[in-house]
């Protein structure tokens, strides 16, 4: 049984318990004959979500990939996090950008990056002014090189909501879910659609909520949002609960001038991390990982070759490069399993071990010739009480 909860101009599912509607149900099967009441009504309600193995499984296709590896499907949230100016906004436009690229059938900005579907996409943005709001559209358009000339165009609607309070954000997002039935929706600022981030049933209705709704219009949603301070963990209640629901987390950090992207959690294959720049006309492009960033799966080898002598626990590993590396469990565990899919490192059961454990190395023994050190006690020809030379 569920009910129907209105909010703003749209009607979302929810199951509810109705008293009224339960009496009803109560009178009809009283009228019908049944006996066992509590067991029909308890099983009316849980048989919308029951799996039916009989139908024939279709696998979600990939609205957003990377190196082919799935990044977005529908029915499903994602995040992108990372510290403030990490450019986080210039990634999503990227991926944005060269999605509905398929459509346009223009350049993609990030060859890495593919879509083999057509997609109308969904922008909500909580912190920017109009007028930096339009430069996301501009860069969008740029990258697609197709210029949009009227407001009939669906297949990017961008919305600025930076005046309005957390209740007003959803409202909008709920009418532009129900009016525009949009592929993809980003939500650049989730945690300003609620009014404490800290609060814990707070944030985790709001990551409830967007998965439902995710599933009731058959979208994809990526949320946008900073980590605290100094760390790769998304902020507050709201992050940790996307990071436990999410089908990808999407972790963006800096060195210098180069912003470094890297799974941080994938339901599917986890992707290569890769590095991008941002070129004076403010678009994104590919480049070098930096040399000082490091080589993710040679970390992991050293790791476990200098401090468990090339095998031990999984789990135990994750701590290690946690306390070593200073990054999350999660981070932690997408690059394990990053190192099992290159082939450097093989898991069997729970224990981790080298694909190739190097032989150690056995230095050439050094020849010293021998000097023969007669004492009086050794020749036969002297006498203990002689104290001085041995005159033979």
């Amino acid at each position: 049984m569920s009910t129907t909860t209105t909010v703003g101009a749209s009607a979302i599912s929810a199951p509810k318990f109705n008293i009224a509607a339960l009496e009803r149900e109560v009178e009809a099967l009283v009228a019908n004959g049944t006996k066992d009441l509590e067991f029909e009504l308890r099983k009316e309600r849980i048989d919308p979500y029951r799996i039916d193995i009989t139908k024939p499984y279709i696998e979600a296709e990939p609205m957003i990939a990377i190196d082919g590896s799935c990044l977005c499907s529908a029915g499903n949230i994602s995040a992108i996090v990372g510290e403030a100016k990490s450019k986080k906004t210039f990634l999503t436009t990227a991926l944005v950008a060269s999605a509905i690229a398929y459509r346009f059938k223009a350049t993609q900005a990030f060859k890495n990056i593919s879509n083999n579907i057509t997609l109308n996409v969904l922008w909500l943005d909580t912190e920017q002014s109009e007028g930096h709001v339009r430069k996301v559209i501009d860069r969008i358009n740029t990258i697609t090189g197709v210029k949009r000339t009227n407001m009939e165009d669906s297949r990017l609607n961008v919305y600025a909501l930076r005046e309005l309070d957390p209740q007003q954000r959803r409202e909008v997002l709920y009418d532009a879910l129900y009016t525009l039935k949009p592929n993809l929706v980003v939500i650049d600022g989730i945690a300003d659609l609620q009014r404490d981030t800290n609060d814990l049933r707070e944030s985790e209705a709001l990551v409830g909520e967007l998965m439902a709704l995710s599933t009731q219009y058959n979208c994809h949603i990526i949320c946008i949002l900073h980590t605290n301070p100094g760390t790769d963990k998304a902020r507050g209640h709201v992050g940790s609960a996307l990071q436990r629901k999410a089908e990808s987390v999407i972790y963006v950090h800096k060195v210098d001038d180069i912003s470094i992207v890297e799974p941080q959690f994938c339901r599917n294959e986890p992707f290569e991390r890769f590095a991008f720049r941002v070129n004076d006309e403010g678009i994104p492009y590919l480049t070098d990982l930096p040399l000082q960033s490091g080589d993710a799966n040679g970390m992991v080898v050293e790791i476990l070759s200098t401090y468990f002598g090339g095998n031990v626990d999984r789990k135990v590993l994750t701590n290690k490069i946690v306390e070593l590396q200073g990054v999350s469990s999660d981070t932690a565990r997408m690059r394990i399993a990053r190192a099992i899919k290159s082939g450097t490192v093989i898991q069997e059961g729970n224990i981790v071990r080298l694909a190739v454990v190097p032989e150690p190395v056995v230095p050439e023994p050094t020849v010293v010739e021998s000097q023969s050190v007669i004492t009086y006690d050794d020749c036969p020809r002297c006498f203990t009480d002689m104290e001085d030379e041995c005159p033979f």
